[in-house]
């Protein structure tokens, strides 16, 4: 691997109040996974910033981050090149939870909120592995903030 071939993404969970409960934002990817809405950073923007506009560029949703949840490194390969991709994941909420996903056509296949359950068994199913552990801080987290 080549140490100096860094690739930084940021995005998270998004998490909206409905009567029925809590419902999460996941995508279809245009590699065939379920996951979380994110994305590069752009020059001079942090995390923060990378992860509330890549959630909007991608799925529509304004949304905003509540706590941190933690990073993921994992190697990709690109024309040849090993790089070190550098995830920083966050839980956020929508600001408007009334709004519906539109999705970004050219990056994402598709956008949709999921009740809890519904969303833990598609990333069970069709999700990355090394993002199983967002659900279970993402959890903790939001059980924390009601109690």
């Amino acid at each position: 691997m080549t140490d100096n071939l860094i690739e930084r993404a940021a995005g998270g969970l998004v998490f909206r109040k409905t009567q029925a409960g809590f419902q999460v934002l996941l995508i279809d990817d245009r590699y065939g996974h379920v996951s979380f809405p994110k994305g590069h950073l752009e020059s001079g923007e942090t995390w923060e910033e990378a992860a509330v506009r890549e959630i909007l560029e991608e799925t529509g949703i304004k949304s905003r981050i509540l706590s941190p949840l933690g990073d993921v490194e994992y190697p990709i390969e690109r024309k040849g090149l090993t790089i070190r991709k550098q995830v920083r994941l966050f839980v956020l909420e929508a600001m408007d939870e009334q709004a519906e996903p539109v999705h970004q056509s050219d990056e994402v296949e598709s956008a949709q909120y999921f009740a809890w359950e519904d969303a833990l068994r598609l990333h069970a199913e069709r999700g990355y592995a090394n993002l199983n552990w967002v659900f279970d801080k993402a959890k903790a987290f939001w059980d924390g903030t009601r109690n």
